[in-house]
């Protein structure tokens, strides 16, 4: 139990972080003024307003549903207050739906090429497709599935932390010179080790029910 909080806690903690880094750059500094949005332009990307409103309506989406996941995950707010955590999960749904949705377009879009527009793209499209099978399973009142399929979504949700982890990573070592490179890695290794240590962690608590 105590191990349990400790790793929800570290969660909780860096999905704020990620959180509210997003809001200070992209809300305070401004768009324009992000890194990733700086890189397309100094790469000569010509980013139309239409896209600009797509990643605004996506970091802002998708904040809701990386900072209230944790939240819908914690067994104290689940069992004794059942309303809160509805509300809650209609929230952090929109979040995926919105986040998704714009995430799908901006993946066309993505630097790094065909292997990074493929990656964040099916990225979107899992994302989309495990929080239906959430919503889903909490209108048959399988609670159980209901639980196994949020926990693999916010695996995915949380690929906006992986994602910042990978490139910090990526940038110490190689620095930004082959920024478009190991960028399109991050496509990936954002998001698929995230769903396959979810689904290990639940396959080994109990058996994955489809």
């Amino acid at each position: 139990m105590i191990l349990k909080r400790i790793r929800l806690g570290v969660v909780t903690l860096l999905a704020v972080g990620i959180a509210g880094y997003s809001v200070v750059q992209y809300g305070f500094v401004g768009l324009d003024k992000a890194g990733m949005v700086m890189q397309k332009i100094s790469s000569g990307e010509v980013l139309s307003d239409m896209w600009r409103i797509m990643l605004s309506i996506h970091i802002a989406t998708s904040i809701f549903a990386l900072v209230l996941g944790p939240f819908l995950l914690l067994d104290s707010i689940r069992q004794k207050n059942k309303v809160l955590h509805k509300r809650m999960g209609y929230i952090y749904t929109a979040g995926v739906i919105g986040g998704g949705i714009t995430g799908l377009y901006l993946a066309y879009y993505a630097s790094g090429g065909t292997f990074a527009k493929i990656g964040f793209a099916l990225m979107a499209i899992t994302w989309l497709v495990t929080v239906f099978f959430a919503v889903k399973a909490a209108i048959q009142k399988k609670i159980a599935q209901h639980r196994r399929w949020t926990m693999v979504n916010y695996s995915m949700t949380f690929a906006a932390v992986t994602l910042r982890i990978w490139l910090g990573m990526f940038m110490f070592v190689f620095g930004p010179a082959l920024y478009g490179v190991y960028y399109a890695y991050t496509a990936w290794l954002s998001w698929v080790p995230n769903i396959l240590i979810m689904l290990v962690y639940l396959q080994r608590k109990k058996s994955f029910s489809y």
